[in-house]
C-alpha cells in the first residue's frame, strides 16, 4: 500500500521555482483542481467567462473613444458617454 503511494507522488510530482511565487501559485491552484476533478465535481467557468466577456466590452470601448473619426473638441459628448459607460 506505501509502495502504491510513494510510486503516485513520484508519478504526479511537478516541479515549481520556489523563488518565483507565480510558479508556486499556479502549481497549487493546478493541485487543487485536479483534487476536486477527481473527487467527483464538476468545473463551473461561469464566472470566468463572465469576467472575459465584459473584459472585451470594456476593451471595444475603449477602442471606440481612441479610434473615433473625430478630433477632440467635436468628439467631446462620445468621450464622456464613453466614460459613463466604462464603469457599468
Amino acid at each position: 500500500m506505501q509502495e502504491k503511494k510513494t510510486e503516485m507522488a513520484n508519478k504526479n510530482a511537478k516541479k515549481a521555482n520556489l523563488l518565483d511565487h507565480h510558479s508556486i501559485k499556479h502549481i497549487l491552484d493546478e493541485s487543487v483542481s485536479e483534487i476536486v476533478i477527481s473527487r467527483g465535481h464538476v468545473e463551473d467557468v461561469r464566472m470566468s467567462n463572465i469576467r472575459l466577456f465584459l473584459g472585451t466590452i470594456i476593451i471595444v470601448i475603449a477602442l471606440l473613444a481612441q479610434f473615433y473619426n473625430k478630433k477632440f473638441p467635436q468628439n467631446r459628448d462620445f468621450l464622456i458617454g464613453c466614460i459613463v459607460l466604462y464603469p457599468f
